[in-house]
């Protein structure tokens, strides 16, 4: 029993570090206030820790992870109606620049993105930032639980909505 109890804590303790960034970006995409996220991080990390036991391998680790994630943050927001969102940062990497006006350009376009992605809903968010991730329309499928061709639908609306607000918003 010890040894099974260790091995649970290492394999917690490697899907921890492995999904990480992508637990905290649920976070970041679900809440309005990100001083909440921490927060929100631990309660993912403990319903983890209380799933893996239950955990059969029928999907891939991080699709669980993700599930997990979701309804732990969906849960989070039922019970704490006044978490707002700011924005997912994290999810969008900008590279390095050498010369100062392009960065800057760059910056205020980036931020125009973050801003834009903020107004959408929840899931139209978490469905972004999965994209965003690299994730595949497979995979999106999987974790929120659509199809595949509901989830092709939504990301080509989640993408010409996020096309007309770049062009309707001033940075």
């Amino acid at each position: 029993m010890q040894n099974n109890k260790h091995e649970q804590q290492d394999f917690f303790t490697g899907l921890i570090k492995a999904n990480h960034a992508s637990i905290y970006r649920i976070c970041r995409a679900y809440l309005y206030d990100a001083s909440y996220a921490d927060d929100l991080y631990q309660e993912i990390l403990y319903q983890i820790w209380k799933s893996i036991k239950s955990f059969k391998g029928d999907s891939k680790v991080s699709t669980w992870i993700y599930r997990i994630a979701v309804n732990t943050a969906i849960g989070f927001n039922l019970k704490n109606k006044r978490h707002q969102h700011e924005s997912i940062a994290e999810s969008l990497q900008m590279p390095y620049i050498e010369s100062l006006p392009e960065k800057q350009e760059q910056e205020v376009q980036l931020n125009k993105l973050r801003y834009c992605i903020s107004q959408l809903v929840a899931q139209d968010r978490l469905i972004i930032s999965l994209l965003l991730e690299q994730k595949s329309y497979k995979e999106i499928a999987e974790i929120t639980g659509a199809t595949m061709s509901n989830t092709g639908v939504r990301i080509n609306r989640i993408k010409e909505r996020l096309l007309y607000l770049m062009q309707n918003t001033r940075p």
